[in-house]
């Protein structure tokens, strides 16, 4: 791998959303678009009456969770993306890995739970899957 130069951006290609199946994390295939989304440092109106002009807020101390989404190359026969409809249907949390291609590379688990999956079909393209996974708790 190429070592990045200050200043440098690290390719987007080879970045990969893993998925826990039976204590082992397996690559979820086909993705063409990835997003990790939403995190968050939460806030609260601090601003009073005898206060001045400008507004204030405040640190709550709590963070809103992540959810990660994206596109793939549907393939029903494939096992992994079988895996998540099956998990869709049976609401539970299951873990997540996303690993971006950086020099390290660097991972994330991802703690998730309402997961959703839609299908689209058109005559002048592929059979294509889009997927969201709301997230709980810090990822570690």
């Amino acid at each position: 791998r190429k070592q990045l130069r200050h200043g440098e951006q690290s390719s987007a290609q080879g970045t990969a959303l893993l998925m826990e199946i039976s204590s082992v994390y397996s690559a979820f295939p086909q993705i063409s678009s990835l997003s990790v989304s939403g995190e968050k440092a939460e806030t609260v109106d601090t601003t009073t009456l005898d206060g001045a002009a400008a507004k204030t807020k405040a640190n709550t101390g709590y963070v809103e969770n992540a959810t990660i989404s994206g596109e793939c190359l549907y393939d029903p026969d494939d096992a992994v993306h079988a895996a998540f409809k099956t998990k869709v249907r049976a609401a539970g949390t299951n873990n997540f890995k996303v690993t971006y291609a950086d020099t390290t590379p660097t991972s994330e688990i991802y703690a998730g739970l309402g997961l959703g999956f839609d299908t689209s079909v058109s005559p002048s393209d592929m059979l294509r899957g889009s997927f969201t996974i709301e997230t709980t708790g810090a990822p570690t």
